[in-house]
């Protein structure tokens, strides 16, 4: 557990607090999956605006356990996790998210299996995560 839990305004000030987006097959081959108030070290590149849909409050940072070209390595810890579901429309083999249907779940650490199911999805995980400001 991070040294800063329980978090406060006051000791929040010391860090940025930055939205990312963690695709769920990140979370694959046994990698440890977020957790609030847990030190993690992600690899965050900007992600252009592709049309596809974000879930609200979602930036252009998208989050990897493994290198990006020349981004740095950000060690950080979540200050919140959120399980991110869509409703699904498009033909049975290429399922698409529907834009403004994203419904956020607050979480302490994701489960350990996603569930798919014809209708809906949980793609990614939002996280704040608290990085300490330089």
């Amino acid at each position: 557990m991070h040294s800063h839990t329980p978090l406060t305004p006051v000791s929040l000030r010391r860090f940025l607090v930055l939205p990312v987006l963690l695709h769920v097959r990140e979370l694959t081959r046994g990698r440890p999956r977020p957790a609030v108030g847990e030190d993690i070290t992600w690899f965050l590149r900007e992600r252009p605006d592709d049309g596809a849909p974000r879930p609200p409050g979602a930036g252009t940072l998208h989050a990897s356990y493994d290198p990006w070209g020349d981004a740095p390595a950000t060690r950080g810890f979540p200050v919140r996790v959120q399980v991110v579901g869509w409703a699904l429309r498009g033909p049975a083999d290429d399922r698409r998210p529907v834009p403004g249907t994203a419904e956020l779940r607050d979480v302490h650490r994701p489960p350990g299996r996603f569930p798919n199911g014809r209708d809906r999805r949980e793609t990614h995980l939002l996280v704040d995560l608290a990085v300490r400001r330089t």
